[in-house]
């Protein structure tokens, strides 16, 4: 900002002038202020957001964030308390008059305090307290305001980047990215809640701390609306949205946010109460100053959500939330009147407009959007329209979502008891977006009240919304449910060991899940979620021994063909051919090679849930009955080892189970 010649008047005082270009080469801070300035740039530094995670939900609970809620909340009391220590700041000499850019059209923060009370001096007109008692009261809230806004929601987009700035070369900075990190936006929601607390605990006496309490907001509120606005314009459509709607959501609601402060004389405010306008005259002010904030922004969100899926449950959540905001009676009230006040304004052309807000609305709408913008009224016909037809939008997304809810219900109901078993284990049931049911039981709801909200809000009537014929998406619906059977088909696959596979979700055609087997090694394959990881590995090793001492053995009684050899192909592991497919290397691909694995011992079916829990039922009821655990596991493996004896004495009469190799049914990928 300095090197395209903006100076912000905060920064007017520090700045160190080139004698020989007249252009700003260098900043003068305190301690203080130089080390604010490096924290607050940390969280905006590219060179730390170009490794950057792409799960925005991740790395929020760190020592930087809690660090800057503890600067915030010490540096901008809400109780009254003043800023300790009280430490006096640097005065410097007065500044020197700075060529600017004149055609610079960035929106510039003006300083918080006017210059009488930061300025030192003898006595102050105003106040009638010393200035110099003022200023080490109030200098270093002023700079964590200043500077953590200037770097957390200044947001400069590339098409408005200098031409010397288009383009990183090696060794440079880095470009910051349009999409902001999910900290980031945290963090400017907690310095917006922050600001309102400040402000809103005003005692309205004569101190410069309360004077900067009632200026912070009106100082700040233009940026914060185009940090929103460009924020909303570039965030990407998927649930991740959230973090910059519940940001706008605390900046358009400050009256959530009043820190022992009572409604009325009666008492304090209930938590029931929290978020409701009780008093419509004391925040008319802040909705008329901030009017784009809640229409601007909202008819910019209208488009959004229209080409939103509304039937997925995190979608449907910010939809309510929204409208059950600007669903308050008196909120809606405020901006029918402000905007019916710019109505009767534009039409008494000529004449003296007797309202206040009118002037106001016009200057926020230049200074913010520019003269060419052109407003149109949240209430409008053309606004009213766009509206009815979303409402039949979210009315097909009801009926979509409670026909899915209805089939998953009846799917779940018919379910078998083993199935419901595995749920038990692992959870409910889940579709193809890792949605859980109850989940998806309160879309329907949100979407209701989402919609009786909104023509609450425009005062539409249900005759007033086009009777077409809105049915459930049909394919919609068959889709998500096609998805969860193919989760389904993974779970039964995960009660059958003799499947080594998985149903994976591949977009082919109308395919939507296909049977990937496992390729490789049978006893390789990784532990399953109805395996005990322990007991696999320890019987890996146990039987890795086994077969590797007595591998000869194993063989030789392998190919007997007397009651042996049926007895050991009825308990060991078929021979097995694994083919290695080319890996590709930097001579070019590898040959292909097959490895032959020979009759072997397998205990893997012990690790196994459905082995397991039998087992110990059994070992619990005969304990009951006075039997020892080490009878039962003897009685148990008697019981096996005469059932397979029995079937490999009648083998010959009662036919042969099927131990083929199989020579291309598994392939290991190296």
């Amino acid at each position: 900002m300095l090197e395209d010649g903006i100076v912000p008047p905060f920064y007017s005082d520090k700045i160190r002038v080139d004698q020989n270009t007249r252009l700003p080469s260098a900043l003068f801070m305190n301690p203080f202020e130089y080390y604010i300035f490096h924290f607050a740039y940390h969280l905006t530094n590219p060179w730390l957001q170009v490794q950057q995670e792409d799960n925005v939900w991740v790395n929020w609970e760190t020592i930087y964030v809690q660090l800057a809620h503890t600067y915030l909340y010490h540096f901008l009391p809400r109780d009254n308390s003043p800023v300790l220590p009280i430490i006096g700041p640097y005065v410097k000499t007065p500044p020197r008059k700075l060529m600017q850019s004149p055609d610079s059209k960035r929106l510039q923060t003006p300083r918080l305090l006017k210059t009488s009370i930061l300025s030192p001096g003898p006595i102050s007109p105003t106040v009638g307290v010393p200035q110099q008692q003022c200023l080490p009261q109030v200098w270093r809230s002023e700079t964590i305001v200043q500077v953590f806004l200037d770097f957390w929601l200044e947001y400069t987009e590339e098409e408005e980047l200098p031409p010397y700035h288009a383009t990183c070369f090696p060794g440079t900075t880095p470009r910051r990215h349009s999409i902001h990190s999910g900290e980031h936006i945290r963090l400017v929601r907690g310095f917006i809640k922050t600001l309102h607390e400040f402000a809103n605990s005003a005692t309205g006496d004569t101190s410069a701390m309360d004077e900067l309490k009632r200026v912070i907001v009106p100082s700040v509120q233009g940026k914060i609306y185009i940090f929103l606005r460009k924020a909303i314009h570039h965030w990407p459509l998927d649930s991740s949205f959230r973090l910059i709607l519940e940001a706008w959501l605390s900046f358009i609601q400050p009256w959530r946010y009043i820190p022992g402060v009572a409604y009325s004389s009666i008492g304090k405010i209930q938590e029931e109460e929290r978020g409701k306008i009780t008093d419509e005259t004391r925040w008319l002010s802040f909705v008329a100053n901030n009017l784009l904030a809640y229409t601007a922004i909202f008819q910019q969100l209208l488009p959004r959500f229209m080409r939103t899926d509304l039937v997925a449950p995190k979608n449907a959540l910010m939809l309510f939330r929204v409208t059950k905001v600007l669903a308050q009676p008196k909120l809606a009230r405020m901006l029918f009147e402000i905007e019916s006040c710019m109505d009767d304004a534009r039409l008494s052309r000529g004449k003296v407009s007797t309202n206040q807000w009118s002037a106001t609305v016009r200057q926020q709408i230049i200074e913010l959007e520019g003269p060419t913008y052109q407003y149109v009224p949240m209430f409008s016909p053309a606004t009213v329209t766009q509206i009815v037809w979303f409402l039949s939008t979210i009315k097909q997304s009801h009926l979509t979502a409670t026909s899915l809810v209805d089939a998953l219900e009846k799917r779940r109901i018919g379910r078998r008891l083993l199935v419901m078993i595995w749920e038990f284990f692992n959870g409910e049931d889940h579709t193809s977006d890792d949605i859980r049911l109850e989940e998806r039981r309160r879309v329907p709801g949100f979407l209701a009240n989402a919609q009786q909200q909104l023509m609450d809000i425009f005062q539409i009537k249900f005759d007033d919304i086009p009777q077409v014929a809105i049915v459930a998406d049909q394919e919609y619906h068959d889709s998500i449910l096609s998805t969860s059977v193919c989760n389904q088909s993974h779970m039964d696959t995960s009660l059958d060991t003799s499947r080594p596979g998985v149903y994976l979700q591949i977009q082919e055609r109308r395919q939507s899940c296909r049977y990937i087997e496992f390729m490789g090694d049978p006893e390789l394959q990784p532990v399953r979620t109805h395996e005990n990881a322990f007991l696999v590995r320890l019987l890996f090793q146990l039987c890795n021994h086994i077969n590797t001492k007595y591998q000869l053995q194993l063989q030789t009684a392998y190919d007997r063909p007397d009651i042996v050899g049926r007895f050991m192909r009825r308990v060991l592991q078929p021979p097995t051919v694994v083919k290695h497919l080319p890996k590709r290397t930097f001579n070019g691909f590898s040959s292909s090679e097959e490895t032959h694995i020979p009759p072997r011992l397998s205990l893997r079916i012990v690790a196994s849930h459905r082995f397991l829990v039998p087992m110990f039922l059994g070992i619990i009821i005969l304990w009951i009955f006075g039997y020892g655990v080490v009878t039962t596991l003897f009685s148990i493996f008697c019981v096996w080892l005469l059932y397979n004896l029995s079937l490999a004495a009648l083998e010959p009469w009662i036919g042969t189970r099927s131990h083929h190799v199989r020579p291309e049914a598994l392939g290991y990928l190296h």
